[in-house]
């Protein structure tokens, strides 16, 4: 696995990436780095699956710089057109869920597919949804997440026609209490696409 930087719009921005492929775009959660990504063991299982893990620290987040970033969603355009990305899976947990799915409506033709872990913030997005309908997506959400209630993926299943909604664990990060499960949920997914 590469540490990598980048300079974005003049921030240093930290990422870890491993694999040949097709790109996967690994946002973390709030409480957290790209070195979730590791720890979890989800960074191998993508790229030994055939895809390129891009798992980033977001701005101001580990070791990448805060920036002037207008919005996440702006800094992921200014992240993809300097890797020179053409088209991707996106993939975000909680607060990297709502980023996902700001970037994602914003730029549908870039999304291969959609991986929402617990995302938050889902009814900001609500009437952009019908724009990612036809895009394959798997949703995961803990049992009793506490943080991201079960209508945020109710909502999502509601429009997007493809979506498919695992349960794993308990808690809100439950590629934490059930990594092997996690993974292979998304090892699974990634394959179907």
């Amino acid at each position: 696995m590469k540490e990598n930087y980048a300079e974005i719009e003049g921030a240093k921005i930290r990422y870890l990436e491993e694999g040949e492929g097709r790109p996967v775009i690994m946002l973390h959660g709030a409480s957290f780095t790209a070195d979730v990504w590791a720890k979890t063991g989800t960074i191998e299982a993508v790229s030994s699956a055939g895809w390129k893990a891009l798992a980033l620290d977001m701005p101001g987040f580990g070791k990448s710089e805060k920036g002037n970033f207008s919005s996440i969603s702006s800094f992921l355009s200014a992240f993809v057109d300097q890797l020179k990305l053409e088209k991707f899976v996106m993939m975000g947990a909680s607060l990297g869920g709502k980023e996902a799915l700001e970037y994602s409506t914003a730029h549908s033709e870039k999304i291969l597919g959609l991986i929402l872990v617990g995302a938050v913030g889902v009814w900001l997005y609500e009437e952009r949804l019908p724009k990612l309908k036809d895009k394959p997506t798997l949703l995961i959400w803990g049992s009793e997440d506490a943080i991201s209630p079960k209508e945020n993926y109710e909502t999502l299943l509601k429009y997007l026609k493809k979506a498919k909604l695992e349960i794993i664990g308990k808690i809100h990060p439950c590629y934490l209490e059930e990594p092997e499960k996690f993974n292979s949920a998304v090892v699974s997914f990634l394959n179907s696409i």
